[in-house]
């Protein structure tokens, strides 16, 4: 077997004629891959795929107990010290904090442990607890519908869905019926939000505009974003009727009630409010299947002022749909839960839904975030 470290090559003299076996011919096509270092997988990455459920279990529960905060305030613990402050045992404590550590999550110096340095920045940033609220969103959702990710392949439709229960027509619907656990799905979307919101606001001059609609706008974080750094802004928000009582509610909390207007609709079959500057699409055009995305874009294109502009702002896979790796994993969980036919297009793959929807001025913006997102504003 070849070293991880390596790069396997053959010599000039062994290079077999036009006559090679297929097998042979396969493999030299794939030495070649090596070399070019567009084959890069080796046997420690193949190991974390094998046991990634393990490594996320590993990071879960240090979040979950405490770990990672305890080491924050108190860095260089022994193992000792670790698990009488979480108040657990010696077992599973030397058992976890093994596994943190081979995680590289924490550092082991001697006897004693400390977080990792991108760890510690979390903390510094003061962006701990939207990290933590996707980790949970991550174990809590994600999880729990991922089981069915190969029969949603299959199947072509999103059967994890069935692991939520409810009758609604998706997870938006569904979470409702489920106590608890629509907290940690809107806890999730406003601090993502929080993290990645100030790429979007800061980089579109949204002063240029007088009305701004918010389609599927969740918990009304983007909506209430906007306002505070725009404030001449009119902006309306759409979505379902149960994420609009959370959004009026917060919106309340900032007294923007005079500025965001809530419209508790079905954003496929009711009426775009007309005459308006600008649409939203945040985190929105994941969910549906490419067809889906063309029909609101169209209803946006149509509803919109002369001069108007749609922004669309998520996660974005390469035109070469061969990464980054992030909106690919991200992908499975569209595949298998919330709705069907979503996923993390490609930036080609919005840009063609914009053009059939009526749009011919497009720009691309890449947000240079670890989070691969983008932008694409797209002018009538």
């Amino acid at each position: 077997m070849v070293a991880n470290s390596e790069k396997p090559t053959l010599p000039s003299d062994s290079i077999p004629t036009a006559q090679t076996n297929g097998k042979v011919h396969n493999l030299l096509k794939t030495l070649q891959l090596v070399n070019n270092n567009k084959d890069s997988l080796t046997m420690d990455d193949l190991v974390l795929l094998l046991y990634g459920h393990s490594a996320f279990q590993n990071l879960y529960a240090g979040c979950e107990l405490g770990v990672f905060e305890l080491l924050w305030e108190h860095p260089d613990l022994s193992q000792a010290e670790i698990a009488q402050q979480l108040q657990l045992a010696g077992y599973p404590t030397k058992a976890l904090l093994l596994g943190l550590t081979a995680l590289k999550l924490i550092q082991k110096v001697g006897d004693r442990y400390r977080n990792s340095l991108v760890i510690q920045m979390l903390f510094l940033e003061k962006i701990w607890k939207e990290f933590y609220d996707v980790v949970l969103f991550e174990a809590k959702i994600v999880y729990r519908g991922s089981i069915d990710y190969v029969d949603s392949l299959r199947q072509n439709r999103n059967v994890g869905l069935r692991q939520f229960r409810g009758q609604g027509a998706d997870l938006y619907n569904r979470l409702h019926e489920d106590p608890g656990l629509d907290q940690v799905f809107y806890n999730f979307m406003g601090s993502w939000s929080k993290l990645v919101n100030p790429l979007w606001v800061k980089t579109i001059d949204f002063s240029r505009f007088d009305s701004v609609v918010d389609v599927g706008g969740g918990d009304a974080t983007n909506s209430i974003a906007l306002a505070q750094a725009f404030p001449n802004l009119k902006i309306t928000l759409m979505d379902i009727p149960d994420s609009c009582k959370i959004a009026q509610r917060h919106i309340d909390q900032q007294q923007l009630s005079d500025r965001i207007q809530v419209m508790g609709t079905n954003i496929f079959i009711d009426e775009f409010p007309k005459n308006q500057d600008c649409f939203l699409f945040i985190h929105v055009l994941v969910i549906w299947s490419l067809a889906d995305n063309t029909k609101l874009l169209r209803r946006a294109h149509e509803a919109l002022n002369p001069g108007g502009s749609v922004v669309i702002f998520n996660m974005m896979t390469s035109d070469n749909e061969d990464g980054p790796l992030m909106a690919a994993l991200d992908s499975s969980y569209f595949v298998s839960i919330p709705h069907e036919g979503g996923m993390i297009y490609t930036w080609r793959d919005h840009e063609n839904c914009l053009r059939e929807a009526g749009f011919t001025q497009m720009e691309r913006i890449d947000c240079g975030f670890w989070a691969p997102s983008g932008i694409i504003v797209a002018t009538k």
